[in-house]
């Protein structure tokens, strides 16, 4: 009894007179998409303290948050475990939240966080009583050194080619931007650092290609596939793409189009349908051999009224506008994608708020469509229901859920909210990785399968997967 009573005052004295410390568990030139784990120890047993994080932006513009939490019995705060106390910059058990949950000082919550020289150099500290007690620097990348970048343009084509180092060559994912066009090479990079050789690949919107998204010739992709087989540093027998919104869109059709050539599909967003260019007339988006690959779905005209899109206080919801032009059936079921000429897997993922067009929807539509037409290959479909069209790459500080198109000059509702994106693009991102390993893979391995769903068979996977939605943190 007596020496409980020692060991107990012992074990108090010493937490009363340690040092409260910082503890930041992370690996040399580790990418942003692992996890950091942070502790503090040596706290008085219940205290609360606060830490803060800022990092700088490729501008130099100062990013910040903060979250207060409260030391358990042993003086001791674990972020991926404890929950933050009212005030913080998030809400929810989150062990990355201090990173993505950033925000400019200037207080602009659409500003777009951009990686100086693709790293992401963060400071994190402790706060007790106002005093800063301890502060560490933490670096992560976005494209770890060892992936080599080289910019391409050969054959009429525009790009960026990222090449990790690797004892052979490895299979190459082909990443499509979306509406805003130019390259997609945030993804690309941090797909490279994952183990893949990533081909960033503009469509439009850069110098040498269609200012615009309008008759686009698929032929172009075609020349992409052939380049890729002379280019000794890459595995071109085995070619995933990786498109988010139009570019899902465009990813789906390249691969009823080619079939041969593509081994897996990821499409982020996407549309069920061929939908049209971007302009105030009607055009194509999409053309092959001279011709439009499908008449596209039609969209009734956005109300921009009372300056509609004008402010990211004011922004335009497109969503209606596409659900309004889905009740023209025969058009509609015209401009379907032919997604049973795929011959590889498909990842599909949406955001159940998405108020840019109903991926939810739209990811739905193309399960049954492979379902009627008898098709036979594995589909997945992660749907996270809070979340918007802002899935992206994880763990870096993100914009709210406004967005202004570079082209159209106006201002968007992407729908969803920045907690709910943050955990729907970490979430679908390391699945993701995982889905290209397992169907790029040159010895057949057991086909992927996402959390919350168990596939046995070709008739139970579409209905088991229509309602998949993945768990929260």
């Amino acid at each position: 009894m007596l020496s409980s009573i020692f060991f107990s005052c012992c074990l108090s004295a010493a937490l009363v007179t340690q040092t409260p410390h910082l503890i930041i568990d992370q690996t040399d030139g580790q990418a942003v998409d692992k996890k950091i784990e942070i502790r503090v120890e040596g706290l008085t047993p219940f205290k609360e303290a606060e830490l803060q994080a800022k990092a700088w932006d490729q501008k130099g513009e100062l990013w910040t948050s903060h979250a207060r939490f409260q030391a358990d019995a042993l003086g001791t705060i674990n972020v991926p475990l404890s929950l933050p106390l009212k005030g913080s910059s998030y809400t929810l058990v989150d062990s990355m939240g201090l990173f993505w949950s950033m925000l400019p000082i200037s207080g602009d919550d659409t500003s777009s966080f951009k990686c100086k020289d693709d790293a992401f150099l963060a400071e994190i500290g402790i706060v007790i009583n106002g005093q800063l007690i301890e502060q560490q620097a933490i670096t992560c990348y976005l494209k770890v050194p060892d992936v080599q970048k080289r910019d391409i343009r050969e054959n009429g084509l525009v790009g960026s080619l990222f090449i990790p180092k690797f004892d052979r060559p490895p299979p190459v994912i082909i990443t499509l931007s979306g509406s805003n066009g130019g390259l997609s090479e945030n993804r690309a990079k941090l797909l490279a650092s994952n183990g893949f050789a990533v081909f960033a690949l503009a469509y439009f919107g850069v110098d040498g290609l269609p200012e615009n998204l309008q008759d686009i010739p698929l032929e172009y992709f075609e020349t992409a596939f052939t380049w890729l087989k002379t280019q000794p540093d890459v595995d071109a027998s085995r070619i995933g793409l990786y498109g988010a919104s139009r570019g899902a869109e465009l990813s789906l059709i390249l691969g009823s189009l080619f079939p041969d050539k593509i081994s897996s599909i990821v499409a982020v967003v996407p549309s069920s349908v061929v939908y049209g260019g971007l302009s105030e007339t009607p055009v194509n988006a999409w053309t092959y051999q001279g011709q439009p690959i499908a008449p596209f779905a039609s969209v009734p005209k956005t109300d921009f009224t009372n300056g509609k899109g004008e402010t990211a206080e004011n922004p335009a919801n497109t969503r209606d506008n596409f659900l309004k032009g889905m009740q023209n059936i025969v058009a509609f079921e015209a401009a379907a994608i032919p997604v049973e000429k795929i011959q590889c897997p498909i990842l599909l993922i949406s955001g159940g708020d998405d108020k840019m067009w109903p991926s939810e929807i739209y990811a739905n539509q193309i399960l049954d469509r492979l379902k009627k037409k008898g098709s036979e290959i594995q589909v997945m479909h992660l749907n996270y229901p809070d979340a918007g069209h802002g899935i992206n790459i994880p763990n870096l500080p993100i914009p709210g859920p406004t967005y202004y198109h570079p082209i159209g000059k106006l201002w968007f509702s992407m729908g969803g909210s920045r907690e709910a994106d943050a955990r729907a693009s970490r979430e679908s991102w390391n699945q993701l990785v995982e889905f290209f390993h397992s169907g790029l893979e040159t010895h057949a391995k057991p086909l992927f399968e996402p959390k919350g769903v168990n596939i046995t068979s070709n008739q139970e996977k579409f209905s088991a997967l229509r309602k998949l939605n993945l768990p929260k943190d």
